[in-house]
């Protein structure tokens, strides 16, 4: 059975670092969402874009208050400056929680297996003319029996060139991509920490 997904091709820039991370990110939330069976969480989209409709409401509520009252007047220069710091102020904890909380988180999900929940978080980044994905993956494993509540957690980082994964074409080689990304994974999973 195929799907449209698994027909895609991936072809990208060789020479753009950029496209090459960006295109592993998609092939890589594809692989564990559609064949690793995760449920993608999306709580550092979400709490991005809630601060980012804040700021903006605050700056519409700014913009029709002067609309409607004289911008002469004192009051609405102080509400006009109150919502110009807020709307400022909502975009800086945008940035901030993307910079320090979300970091450079790709993915994150949950699954539910026999034994319990199993909860991941992927990171990737590439450095500066170096042609490497690096890849930091944690998991949690959380399960209960009758009489006790386990949890265990497993962190390993991974390296791999990017000309293993693309052909001189470009184009993403998805099986050589899918089977070392699946060797990561069985790696991690296999280095629980109580």
């Amino acid at each position: 059975m195929t799907t449209e997904a698994n027909n895609r091709v991936i072809k990208i820039d060789k020479s753009s670092l950029v496209d090459l991370k960006n295109a592993c990110d998609d092939a890589l939330k594809e692989y564990l969402e559609t064949k690793a069976g995760y449920k993608q969480s999306h709580r550092h989209t979400d709490t991005k874009l809630v601060l980012g409709y804040v700021g903006c409401a605050i700056a519409a509520a700014g913009s029709y208050y002067g609309y409607i009252h004289p911008f002469e007047l004192p009051d609405t220069k102080f509400w006009t400056g109150v919502s110009v710091a807020l709307y400022y102020l909502f975009n800086v904890l945008m940035m901030a929680y993307g910079y320090l909380v979300e970091k450079n988180t790709v993915f994150s999900g949950s699954k539910t297996t026999p034994n319990g929940k199993q909860t991941i978080s992927v990171g990737s980044s590439v450095k500066s003319y170096d042609p490497y994905y690096d890849l930091d993956i944690h998991m949690e494993f959380s399960g209960a029996s009758a009489t006790t509540k386990t949890k265990k957690s497993a962190h390993q980082q991974f390296s791999t060139g990017f000309s293993s994964w693309f052909d001189e074409d470009g184009v993403l080689v998805q099986d050589q991509f899918e089977a070392d990304i699946a060797k990561f994974f069985a790696n991690t999973e296999a280095t629980h920490i109580e």
